[in-house]
């Protein structure tokens, strides 16, 4: 039997879409599945807001989780056979894709209750009129940054943030201060932090319709020269040793090789137990010191319900319950995300020393310095992510120069959105 990736669903032709939306037979068959990705952290606390399901009187389950890529391939392969599980974690990578495929309930009619949400948060999920999935959670990108290394090594952190130009000067410096270490990973891939630092150069990164990138060629080559530079200046990684160390706890904020990390707000919880000391929340560099313009505060995570559910009531009251109910949401903490309503803030917040407290401080100090929430990422994101991912690669290893991973992402762009 043929194995479905993630690209072989998200380029199924209409009359295989429409197959994928048929509801299996009616009537209940076995408990609801639940289903998620994540590492190990977030497997812990999930289950542990899923027991309190349980012994709350709640309906029978069986749970599923994966790594985030292994998690893509294989709900491809159970939506396109019809058997997805009913409630799902849905990325904001992917939403537009399985939304645009109605392989998704409309939960409008199923009365989950939304009304301590935050605004933008419990309308993330809504797509061409219908409410596709509501937000676990709202986070900005960020920096986790180990202060008392950089104390440490005589250096400082501005202020006001570093620009990216000082940001290059620090890692420089840093790496030829501290012996075997970088000034900071190589983010050349990272498709999410290019996002802010496209829009600090002026246009969101898509059009509104997701018919187009904005971002130009120029800037994405200006990307990937800004990261080459760095490395050939050692002030971050060659590419055979970034491949080493995409595991958290192999990541080089954890086994002391560079002060910092870049990643979603709520991950610095991921991070902070492998580390000694506290690690502060900051912005990412900007293009002009205290301009955090680029930067927006969204609900990038979902969660849905299956369009072949043979349990949406069950699945509707499961969903309410994580969003709601206080021990599920003392169980989560942050670990989707800062959590979207001020009861869930202020009872994940009670501990003011932990990382999860500096995360939730961190979105809310943001609020009115950042710029608008893109819309909903286009279909085909998840194809467009994975590939510069990829040219990044590339250009790490010498099959590729910034220039040519430009003009190929932007040919890749423009096939991948429709131009």
């Amino acid at each position: 039997m043929t194995t479905l990736s993630r690209r072989t669903l998200l380029g199924l032709g209409a009359a295989t879409a429409a197959a994928i939306t048929v509801p299996g037979c009616s009537g209940k068959s076995g408990p609801m599945r639940v289903s998620w990705y994540g590492p190990d952290p977030v497997t812990k606390a999930l289950n542990k807001a899923l027991d309190a399901w349980k012994s709350s009187g709640g309906a029978e389950y069986t749970a599923e989780s994966a790594p985030f890529d292994d998690y893509w391939d294989k709900l491809a392969t159970q939506t396109s056979g019809n058997n997805a599980p009913d409630v799902l974690r849905m990325s904001m990578s992917y939403f537009s894709d399985y939304a645009g495929r109605s392989a998704l309930k409309d939960l409008g009619s199923l009365g989950i209750d939304t009304s301590g949400l935050d605004k933008d948060v419990a309308a993330s999920g809504v797509a061409d009129g219908k409410d596709y999935g509501i937000g676990q959670s709202s986070i900005s990108y960020s920096m986790y940054v180990d202060e008392g290394a950089i104390k440490k090594a005589g250096g400082t952190v501005p202020a006001a943030g570093w620009t990216w130009e000082k940001f290059a000067e620090f890692a420089r410096d840093y790496a030829g201060s501290v012996p075997g270490s970088f000034g900071s990973s190589d983010q050349a891939g990272n498709f999410q932090l290019f996002e802010v630092y496209a829009r600090q150069h002026g246009t969101e990164m898509f059009s509104d319709d997701g018919g187009k990138l904005l971002t130009t060629k120029d800037t994405v080559q200006e990307w990937f020269q800004y990261w080459a530079d760095l490395r050939t200046a050692k002030a971050a990684p060659p590419q055979n040793v970034s491949g080493e160390t995409t595991a958290i706890e192999k990541s080089l904020i954890a086994t002391g090789k560079s002060p910092l990390q870049f990643g979603w707000v709520q991950q610095v919880t991921f991070y902070q137990p492998l580390v000694k000391s506290p690690l502060a929340v900051l912005p990412v560099p900007q293009g002009k010191a205290g301009d955090l313009s680029g930067q927006f505060v969204k609900g990038l995570d979902l969660w849905c319900v299956s369009a072949a559910s043979k349990h949406p009531e069950d699945a509707a009251k499961l969903i309410g319950f994580l969003l709601n109910d206080e021990k599920a949401i003392k169980a989560i903490g942050i670990l989707l995300g800062v959590p979207p309503s001020k009861k869930a803030r202020d009872l994940v917040s009670a501990d003011a020393g932990s990382a999860g407290a500096r995360a939730i401080k961190y979105v809310e100090d943001l609020a009115g310095k950042v710029g608008p929430s893109p819309k909903p990422w286009p279909k085909g994101y998840g194809e467009l992510l994975t590939g510069f991912g990829r040219i990044a690669e590339n250009i790490g290893l010498g099959k590729s120069n910034p220039a040519a991973g430009a003009q190929e992402f932007t040919e890749m762009a423009g096939k991948t959105l429709g131009q």
